[in-house]
């Protein structure tokens, strides 16, 4: 796989894991969007790209969202992995809780689906920056 085509399923895994964090407690949070647009800026996601995929998904079922999340992470590299789920667990903590349907989506992504260590996920989140 080349590296533009692994960041092009980071930037739809990503956004679309997005939708569905920040969509997952039926309450999307102030901060978890601001956390949203400070991950897009770092990430250096341009923002029509990120509304694309937004716009992309965001009448679909949630099991095909779902699928569609999966499908693109699971075509990237490790490390992307890694970094898209420490993004979400940022964001999914950013209003100060994390609510047991944002932590049953985390968690069901990075150990049932994509069996990533939870271990390089916290070392990934230490790397990211915060809201000020």
């Amino acid at each position: 796989m080349t590296l533009t085509q692994n960041k092009a399923y980071f930037i739809g895994g990503l956004v679309t894991l997005y939708h569905l964090l920040i969509n997952a407690d039926g309450h999307v949070d102030d901060k978890e969007i601001r956390m949203g647009e400070l991950m897009r800026k770092h990430e250096n996601i341009d923002n029509w790209e990120f509304q694309y995929h937004l716009n992309k998904i965001g009448s679909k079922p949630k099991e095909e969202i779902v699928d569609t999340c999966i499908t693109s992470l699971k075509k990237c590299d490790y490390e992307s992995k890694v970094k898209c789920i420490a993004w979400m667990s940022l964001i999914a903590n950013s209003d100060g809780f994390m609510a047991p349907e944002e932590w049953k989506l985390i968690y069901f992504i990075y150990c049932t689906t994509l069996k990533i260590n939870l271990a390089d996920i916290l070392t990934a989140q230490k790397a990211l920056p915060r809201l000020q």
